[in-house]
């Protein structure tokens, strides 16, 4: 039996909504339907009241929080004191709502500079494999290039970037997991995958492919 590949899809940008026809639910629901886990990145400030219920179910389901800063800034236009301000207040808002603190965290832009690097008390989880969801591209465009990327051998350890809040992308998660799964997928949360392959993720590095 070929032996199981594993892939980490991670989800920005949210959260979005507890909304049962939200994308974000959307895509949750097509995890807990195949028993599948993810990693979403928050922004600090759409952690609310209304969208912490979206947290909670995904936290429910195995699926892995992790820190997106505060406002969504380029972190590399801020002081010191104003990138630890933009984590800490993300992380605050994170562990009030699922009592635990993010362990990891995604750059906006995916930017970094020195001052960033330096400053960042996480590992940074950027991506191997770009969904291209936030350029407007079709549902069909987003599985083509997730697709193509197993097809060049490109997926199986791939940390790959998407969006909670397409309808494009809640769609092509609805597609792409069973179809991956049948070719001998499962998928985790960048933790896990880390894990399963013997990295020890460290603070103040960046990381793209986790193998």
């Amino acid at each position: 039996m070929e032996k199981t590949k594993l892939v980490a899809f991670t989800f920005d940008d949210g959260p979005v909504a507890y909304a049962e026809d939200s994308t974000a639910m959307r895509i949750l629901k097509t995890y807990e339907k195949y028993g599948q886990t993810a990693t979403f990145f928050y922004v600090g400030q759409k952690i609310n009241e209304e969208s912490a219920p979206e947290m909670k179910f995904a936290q429910s389901i195995g699926c892995e929080a992790g820190n997106h800063t505060f406002t969504h800034c380029f972190l590399t236009e801020k002081t010191v004191e104003e990138i630890k301000e933009e984590l800490g207040k993300t992380a605050e808002a994170e562990e009030k709502v699922l009592g635990v603190a993010p362990k990891l965290m995604r750059l906006p832009y995916l930017a970094a500079n020195e001052t960033v690097t330096a400053t960042v008390e996480y590992p940074m989880i950027n991506c191997s494999v770009d969904s291209k969801d936030w350029a407007g591209v079709t549902t069909e465009e987003i599985i083509k290039r997730i697709m193509d990327a197993d097809a060049a051998g490109e997926l199986e350890n791939a940390v790959v970037l998407m969006h909670e809040q397409y309808a494009t992308t809640a769609a092509a998660v609805e597609y792409l997991l069973p179809t991956l799964i049948e070719k001998g997928y499962r998928f985790v949360t960048v933790s896990e995958l880390a894990k399963q392959n013997g990295i020890e993720l460290e603070a103040h590095k960046i990381y793209g492919r986790l193998q």
